[in-house]
């Protein structure tokens, strides 16, 4: 085990660990005080979800290779619900996805755009994820 300035480099990996389980967390609570603070939308029947959320964009504003090139919102990257159920505001299954996108934009930093949108549409071919969202995702219509 090599020893860097009195750190291990296993000492050093656990620290890494340590602040991205912090940051998760963070992310997790700010992330529920929105859910619980956000009022479900008037008329909410089947709305349209944004694969590229906000907490997302925010996270890929910071990518070494994705920076720039998704907006919040990201009208590129649409899916219509199948119905209220499916999607309503930022209900706790998009928080936790949103988790798991900024979870593998941290791991995979040299990404491209084809592996990251690859990444995105598995995701969206899970069961659950058909079910909610039955057409997939694409441009906003």
């Amino acid at each position: 085990m090599k020893t860097v300035y009195g750190t291990t480099q296993a000492g050093t990996a656990r620290l890494k660990e340590e602040a991205q389980a912090k940051e998760d967390a963070e992310f997790a609570e700010a992330a529920e005080a929105i859910g619980e603070a956000a009022p479900e939308p008037p008329n909410c029947q089947g709305q349209n979800h944004h694969v590229i959320s906000r907490p997302i964009a925010e996270k890929l504003k910071d990518h070494e290779t994705l920076s720039g090139l998704y907006a919040p919102r990201d009208e590129r990257y649409v899916a219509k619900a199948k119905n209220k159920e499916s999607h309503c505001g930022y209900q706790h299954w998009h928080r936790d996805l949103d988790l798991e996108v900024i979870k593998w934009l941290r791991a995979n930093n040299k990404a491209t755009p084809e592996q990251f949108e690859a990444f995105l549409r598995e995701i969206y071919k899970r069961p659950d994820m058909i079910k909610r969202f039955p057409r997939g995702f694409g441009p906003a219509i």
